[in-house]
């Protein structure tokens, strides 16, 4: 489960790149977050960014094109992970609700 902006989202690793059709997918109804199964711990954790940013992006109203959300994600998942900011947690479902 991960919670964004109060809603509860599945977060499932269940799929391959090819059969999500993408390395990750969000949807706002189910409420979940596809990641693919078959990508490095890096991929998954950058693909987890990158799909939590799409859902503010939903939630938010904000007009990101793809493009420019996936620019957020690469400078975002970098100036973390090079600041020692540990990601993992977001793959987790062993948070606290």
């Amino acid at each position: 489960m991960l919670k964004i902006l109060g809603y509860r989202y599945t977060l499932s690793m269940d799929g391959t790149c090819d059969s999500i059709g993408a390395a990750g997918r969000f949807l706002s109804i189910p409420q979940v977050i596809q990641i693919a199964g078959d990508l490095s711990e890096e991929g998954k954790l950058s693909c987890a960014l990158h799909e939590l940013i799409e859902a503010l992006k939903y939630h938010l109203e904000l007009e990101l094109d793809h493009r420019s959300l996936s620019a957020l994600e690469a400078g975002l998942f970098q100036v973390l992970c090079d600041n020692g900011v540990d990601l993992s947690p977001l793959l987790s479902n062993k948070r606290k609700s």
